[in-house]
């Protein structure tokens, strides 16, 4: 239900319907995860990263948690921090050519051109 009340643009309520889920079992990584990206969605960018953190603590293999994670570092202009999160994620998901993107803009923030065509090459 809580992602579905994201989905619909509901990120208020999907933050409820989720933290009652974690009363149950605080381990629940969809609860985690559908906490983090609607408190993303709702600009509480620091309260995200807490809950992404959280999630990767249960379970490290999920591409899309560090991908969503670099995402939020980045937006917070961490981005030496959010780096590695888009490496691991392309690391387990090769596939993402958004990572690659989103790694291509970190790389030039840092004026790491030469990193940053490669990684926009991978875009493409």
């Amino acid at each position: 239900m809580g992602n579905l009340l994201f989905a619909t643009g509901h990120s208020k309520q999907a933050v409820k319907y989720h933290s009652k889920a974690l009363t149950l079992n605080e381990q629940d990584l969809a609860a985690l995860v559908g906490i983090a990206n609607a408190l993303y969605d709702l600009n509480q960018t620091e309260g995200a990263i807490s809950y992404y953190l959280k999630a990767l603590s249960i379970d490290a293999m999920q591409a899309d948690v560090h991908y969503n994670l670099a995402n939020a570092y980045s937006l917070l202009g961490e981005t030496e921090t959010a780096i590695p999160y888009y490496l691991t994620a392309l690391q387990l998901k090769p596939s993402k050519s958004d990572a690659f993107y989103n790694l291509g803009n970190a790389y030039c923030v840092l004026k790491k051109y030469e990193d940053a065509i490669v990684a926009f090459k991978k875009a493409i």
